[in-house]
């Protein structure tokens, strides 16, 4: 009887250290993405854009599984729209010094930007991220693909915020000219030559 109480005791303290090293590292996490948020558009950018790299990966590895393709379509087809929306979340969302120095990267943006207006405000980005959280949370029940969609959930709201004017920076954003379609001081669509 002693030994299955000692037992109980270790496997209690276990639970308590996992626990607590759960919760600390938790904490880590939300206050990182705080910092990322009061960075204001240059943060939300890196948020969203590890977001669309993480959405990609997510979407290659349900598009390789060929056996979906098969018994499965609509999770196939699921999984290919995550792929070229995770693609294409990393390239709005690229940071401007790899937009610099890659003209690939560059000409790929000005694509988006001109055949996707909708793409050029917070708030259209922000649909757009709503989207893609809500595609994440079809695929499965409690995985991580579920914790991707909320992540990204919580990323549309805030880009959507951010469009009518919830001030999350300290005014710091992207220099003009850096994103084809966008100017420094609004998030709209420019119209003209």
């Amino acid at each position: 009887m002693a030994d299955g109480g000692s037992q109980a005791a270790a496997a209690a303290a276990l639970a308590n250290e996992v626990g607590g090293q759960a919760l600390g590292a938790l904490r880590n996490s939300f206050s990182m993405v705080t910092d990322y948020i009061q960075r204001g558009p240059e943060g939300m950018s890196w948020l969203c854009f590890m977001g669309g790299l993480v959405t990609f990966a997510f979407g290659v590895l349900g598009f390789i599984d060929i056996f979906d393709a098969v018994l499965d379509p609509l999770y196939y087809l699921v999984n290919a729209y995550q792929m070229i929306f995770g693609l294409a979340t990393c390239i709005i969302e690229a940071p401007i010094e790899w937009v610099r120095q890659s003209n690939q990267l560059k000409k790929a943006q000005a694509f988006i930007y001109e055949f996707s207006k909708f793409l050029t405000t917070f708030g259209g980005r922000g649909l757009f991220y709503l989207f893609q959280g809500s595609l994440a949370l079809s695929l499965t029940g409690i995985s991580l693909q579920f914790i991707l969609g909320c992540y990204m959930f919580f990323l549309g709201v805030l880009c959507i915020g951010a469009q009518y004017g919830v001030k999350l920076d300290s005014g710091a954003g992207r220099p003009e000219g850096d994103s084809p379609g966008l100017d420094r001081e609004s998030d709209y669509i420019k119209i003209g030559p």
